[in-house]
């Protein structure tokens, strides 16, 4: 074809060849240039959903299966970790050795309650707890006096336990039936107790108090019921009688502190071993015993878990 064949005259329109190349050309580039953008485009998208998917915590259907069960995680809380504790004075050695039930020694008669603890020397120096247990037993048999007592503590600070808590012992007069009794050896006439009975009947009132949810003013001799000479150092002695009330409640105190110490570190563990269990129990498929139902709760430690995944996983 000639290049006068492209030269053609319609009207106003004018259709040249010399015109139609650069127009073929202008077209092209900007084809091309549509196409490179759509490419850079999808592929910019196609990294942002790769970091995206990277970044973003994946849904695991194990964990999905778990939380749709909503299993109670042992979240422990300061009155529940106090109650795991158990009292905060330990308990003392105690050698239980009830008497049989009698009428002179154990009558087996139910307290009212339990509001005094009563202290008493036994008046025999140098005699043992055991001895004077074994006394107490005797009566049953000798039937002469009514005499006994809930613990009796020796010379070398041992106790031995003669009737239970909840019963009366013969001991405290009318106090008897709203009291717990606890009898001392001695090594002289003076009445005054040696370092160990001192010190264990000292720890023995003190977890006795706290066990019955008992004070200070309810810590009584056996003087402030009948006023009889009994314990004779503490009645004649009255500044050491307050002094040993100090000492079971400093020692209560010490107790305490101790053990708020002990919850106060077991609470700083907790969100970190429910969250170690949460894991565990994720990656074991195995439920996790039950201790708290608290929704609000178990929300909060399932996105702190969730998020200790993701910085587990990404680590």
């Amino acid at each position: 074809m000639k290049r006068d064949d492209w030269y053609q005259t319609d009207g106003d329109d004018e259709y040249r060849y010399e015109d139609e190349q650069p127009n073929n050309r202008r077209r092209r580039k900007r084809k091309i240039g549509r196409l490179i953008f759509w490419i850079v485009f999808f592929e910019i998208v196609a990294l942002i959903g790769g970091l995206l998917y990277i970044l973003l915590p994946k849904e695991d259907p194990q964990v999905e299966e778990l939380l749709a069960k909503k299993p109670k995680i042992p979240y422990q809380t300061e009155a529940s970790l106090a109650a795991r504790l158990g009292p905060a004075v330990p308990k003392p050695s105690i050698d239980v050795q009830l008497l049989d039930i009698n009428d002179w020694s154990r009558p087996g008669i139910p307290t009212d309650g339990i509001k005094k603890i009563v202290v008493h020397y036994l008046g025999n120096p140098k005699t043992t707890a055991q001895e004077n247990h074994d006394y107490f037993e005797s009566l049953k048999d000798l039937q002469d006096t009514y005499m006994s007592a809930n613990y009796v503590i020796g010379l070398k600070g041992e106790i031995i336990q003669c009737v239970p808590d909840g019963e009366v012992a013969w001991a405290s007069n009318k106090a008897n039936y709203y009291s717990i009794s606890i009898e001392n050896c001695h090594e002289d006439t003076t009445g005054r107790f040696n370092d160990s009975t001192y010190w264990s009947d000292v720890h023995l009132v003190a977890y006795l108090t706290e066990k019955y949810g008992l004070g200070r003013d309810d810590i009584i001799r056996h003087y402030d019921v009948t006023g009889k000479d009994c314990p004779k150092w503490f009645v004649e002695h009255p500044d050491d009688w307050e002094k040993f009330k100090d000492d079971v409640m400093t020692y209560r105190q010490e107790c305490d502190d101790a053990r708020n110490e002990k919850i106060s570190e077991l609470s700083k563990q907790t969100e970190k071993d429910v969250l170690k269990e949460y894991l565990d129990s994720i990656g074991t498929e195995t439920e996790v015993e039950a201790e708290t139902s608290d929704s609000d709760l178990w929300d909060a430690l399932k996105k702190k878990a969730e998020a200790f995944q993701s910085s587990a996983d990404e680590g």
